[in-house]
């Protein structure tokens, strides 16, 4: 990891060397810059021979780190004026000094240095093919025999095992068999549970019961930590409830033990409705005993011709042919995969960065087919060694997650902003979307994982494959890069300067080299003793990474850490007046605490976010502040203080979330958000639906994503949103319009939609046409009550892939719905997607409405009798279509 430490040592020098506040003397200032220079030639050396600087990486890794403790102690103890703890100014000068010798010295030996390296010939242009929509190589029989018994015609409720060796494809198998149309229409409910290792049962059971349709509307609502407030039976119970009486699908992927299925094998109802539960394995007697007599379904290795029509399908993409003189070499390197499908995509995502000739091909021939004995561990190993130097130390952070955890990748690259692992030469670019272009690229050599991806096709969340992460853990700490709970020393001294554990272990930790801590939660947890915090002098990045967790004192030895640049904690006190001493801060996500004035004095913060919680953002007490130009979210923020004057101290706010309460005396003043010239995402909540005016509302032209909660605004005033002319997402949630019930849209409205969700609204009519959206790609229309039908012209929109409807108990409604797929058939269009959704809570409803309307009147006048006969003529529609 000597880039990585090299980067790093770079940055620290420039905030030395270039910011007001640290005296250094004229031989200090020489020194740091010679060796500043001898940095930048050694990233030059990295970056272009890679190979060359092997056999010295770690001694470079280890003077890099030795000079960057030097000198970030040297600017802890200016910044408090105390010389009396750390290094004294002596010792300051010697030790750089003797730093500047040997890091020169082999600079030197390697400017001397002529052997030749050949570099790899990488291609930016073509990368391994990581679509969702990739074809199903070598899988298609075990789709068909998993598909058939899934849909089978024993109605008893039944175990299917999927079973085979890491990597060999039983996630994807099953993955592909739950997203499947035909599954998706048969089961009523479909959850899809990762077990892993680190199994407890109480988070399997919420894990499963947040997978399970209608859960957040249910039980969470908006709050995350709802969970907390149940006992584990509790939980079980609730499952037990919302299974009772539906055909549902079960998926429970890397089980690795058999009291998991002893655990939770009662809170499965069998009512013989043909409900299935689907699991994955690799040890073949878990599979038995979970299955009681029922076959396994054995995953097989692929053969030849199938692991290299995946291989040539991955590296060139279906867009082009394999060169006649590769494509023996290229069945070679796929014969050497042994058939898992894992390490054929693994190679793949290294063939496909390499240059298109025989000698390339050839070296990676030698080394897959020198590893048949252990093709997996040699293969992840070839795959981070031709990772370049630049994307090494972003790879190997995620070591620091916790097996099967989703991170989203907004979090991910805050993470990776404030550990410094990004150069940022390009002025052009952010370094949060430079760090996303480090992400893609992980994701195109297949190395990291993509569980969601936004409309606009940005990762949303990724993770690691369990096999990959193994091998990420283990190059961790060889590279001595970061540390893992379990490998925590007993008396704590550690040269890693990244470390992964619990909350309970805090106290262990002894190095003060220590630049990052990652806390996931364990059954011992308790609030952090702040002993561990004083000897983390030089603590950059703090991360508690489970949201539900809000039971940590923050302790005032956290204002302390002058070089924190994040902080992520879900703490119960109040954020104190001195978080201005955290003057390097970048992100702070917090789940409590009001804002205090002295956050206007971070001037390098990037990132604030309240989570669950909505606190004022004041305006600073003596507006001396200078403006946050570094700012880009804000979110969980009740509306401002002078909000025209706090608007012009956060000019650069790329993503706002924000709830307003709306009077008839303070109505909102929304005009003034158009003054945030470069927004590109805001959400909007009303606490009270206070109808709005049209002089009270604007929104800055460079909006891509918007968010409407009860905002209260009426139907014709939507051609204002309509107008924003680089809006790609809309969400319109919660009655957020008032007024007549009626929406017209307009010839040049909504030119850019790509993605509109309506969620619970009392819109009846909708009068559009195809031309309105002319780039809407899908449409979600949930809780609809009113909605009489869908527009005939939405279905004859070009671009639009998927329609969405969930509980529309409209008869007319449901008719148009029907009537659409009809003409979409007999057009011959099977590119567009309908999916309805309609559970039986949603019937059973309708039918016991009707009922009780019945008893309930004696006298049967002809407005009930049409209000009983609407009540069941849409059950039973419903009940036709989700036969269908």
């Amino acid at each position: 990891m000597a880039y990585a430490s090299l980067v790093s040592l770079q940055q620290t020098i420039d905030l030395v060397l270039n910011h007001h506040k640290y005296s250094i003397s004229v031989d200090e200032r020489e020194i740091v810059t010679s060796i500043c220079e001898y940095v930048a030639f050694l990233i030059s050396l990295l970056e272009n021979l890679p190979q060359k600087a092997n056999r010295m990486e770690g001694k470079i890794r280890d003077l890099a780190n030795e000079a960057e403790d030097v000198i970030e102690h040297f600017m802890w103890n200016q910044f408090h004026m105390d010389w009396s703890v750390g290094l004294s100014r002596v010792e300051f000068q010697g030790r750089l000094n003797r730093v500047r010798e040997e890091i020169g010295s082999i600079a030197g030996d390697m400017r001397d240095d002529r052997l030749c390296d050949i570099p790899a010939a990488i291609s930016s242009k073509r990368v391994a093919s990581t679509g969702e929509n990739d074809v199903v190589m070598g899988l298609d029989e075990d789709l068909l025999a998993i598909k058939g018994r899934l849909c089978g015609e024993s109605s008893k409720l039944e175990v299917i095992p999927i079973v085979g060796m890491g990597g060999i494809g039983k996630t994807t198998l099953a993955r592909y068999a739950y997203n499947d149309p035909l599954i998706m229409e048969y089961f009523y409910i479909r959850a899809f549970v990762q077990v892993s290792q680190d199994y407890r049962s109480k988070d399997f059971l919420s894990n499963l019961l947040a997978s399970i349709k209608l859960f957040e509307e249910q039980v969470l609502g908006e709050n995350k930590f709802a969970e907390n407030e149940y006992h584990e039976s509790e939980i079980a119970e609730k499952v037990y409830k919302s299974l009772k009486g539906m055909r549902y699908l079960i998926v429970m992927d890397d089980i690795w033990c058999n009291e998991v299925w002893d655990d939770v094998r009662n809170i499965f109802p069998d009512d013989k409705n043909g409900s299935r539960i689907m699991l994955t394995t690799r040890l073949s007697d878990v599979a038995a005993y979970a299955s009681s007599g029922s076959p396994l379904q054995q995953m097989k290795f692929m053969n030849r011709n199938q692991s290299w029509d995946l291989l040539k399908q991955k590296v060139f993409n279906n867009s082009q042919d394999c060169p006649p003189e590769l494509e023996d070499i290229g069945k070679a390197i796929a014969g050497g995969c042994r058939g898992l499908p894992l390490a054929v995509v693994l190679v793949a995502g290294i063939l496909s960065t390499m240059a298109m000739s025989e000698a390339s091909w050839e070296k990676i021939a030698k080394n897959v087919n020198s590893v048949v004995n252990e093709p997996l561990d040699k293969i992840l190993s070839l795959s981070y060694s031709h990772l370049p130097h630049h994307l090494r130390s972003c790879f190997l952070f995620m070591a620091g997650l916790p097996e099967d955890y989703k991170i989203r990748a907004s979090r991910l690259i805050m993470l990776w902003v404030a550990e410094g692992f990004l150069k940022h030469e390009n002025g052009y670019k952010s370094l949060e979307d430079e760090a996303g272009e480090y992400l893609e690229d992980l994701v195109k050599r297949s190395l990291v994982l993509v569980t969601n991806r936004k409309i606009n096709g940005k990762i949303k969340s990724c993770s690691l494959h369990d096999l990959v992460r193994d091998m990420c853990v283990r190059k961790a700490q060889e590279e001595k890069f970061l540390l893992t709970s379990k490998d925590i020393l007993p008396n704590g001294r550690i040269d890693h300067r990244h470390i992964s554990t619990g909350l309970s272990r805090l106290d262990e930790i002894q190095s003060p080299a220590v630049r990052t801590i990652i806390c996931f939660p364990t059954s011992t947890d308790c609030s952090p003793l702040p002993s561990f915090l004083v000897r983390c002098r030089l603590l950059r990045v703090w991360e508690v990474i489970n949201d539900k967790h809000d039971n940590v004192v923050l302790p005032p030895q956290v204002f302390e850490l002058f070089h924190l640049r994040y902080l992520a904690l879900a703490f119960t006190n109040e954020l104190p007046a001195p978080i201005s001493k955290l003057v390097n801060l970048q992100t702070l996500i917090v789940s409590r605490g009001q804002i205090q004035p002295e956050i206007w004095w971070l001037p390098h913060l990037r990132h604030l976010v309240f989570i669950n919680f909505y606190s004022t953002l004041p305006y600073p007490a003596d507006g001396s502040a200078l403006p946050l130009e570094n700012l880009q979210t804000l979110s969980g923020i009740e509306s401002f203080e002078r909000s025209e004057r706090i608007l012009k101290m956060i000019p650069n706010l790329k993503r706002l979330g924000i709830r307003y309460n709306v009077t008839e005396e303070n109505p909102g003043l929304l005009h003034n958000l158009s003054r945030l010239h470069q927004l590109e995402k805001l959400k909007i909540t009303f606490e009270f639906c206070y109808p709005l005016e049209e002089q009270y509302l604007a929104f800055p032209k460079t909006l891509k994503e918007l968010s409407l909660v009860e905002v209260g605004l009426p139907w014709k005033d939507m051609s204002i949103v309509g107008s924003l002319p680089n809006l790609q997402v809309l969400k319109l949630k919660k009655y957020f319009c008032q007024g007549t019930r009626i929406w017209e849209t307009r010839d040049g409205e909504f030119p850019q939609l790509k993605y509109l969700l309506i969620e619970y609204s009392n819109l009846q009519h909708w009068i559009t046409e195809s031309g309105h959206f002319p780039r809407l790609k899908r449409l979600v229309l949930k809780h609809c009550f009113e909605l009489t039908e869908i527009p005939d012209g939405i279905g004859e929109i070009p671009t639009l892939e998927m329609i969405e409807v969930e509980n529309a108990p409209k008869v007319s409604m449901v008719n148009s719905i029907k009537q659409m797929q009809e003409d979409l058939k007999s057009y011959g269009n099977d590119a567009l997607q309908i999916h309805f959704i309609s559970s039986d809570q949603e019937v059973q409803k309708l039918v016991y409405d009707a009922f009780r309307l019945t008893c309930e009147h004696k006298e049967i006048g002809k407005e009930l009798v049409d209000t009983v006969n609407r009540y069941w003529e849409t059950a039973l529609l419903q009940l036709e279509f989700d036969e269908e």
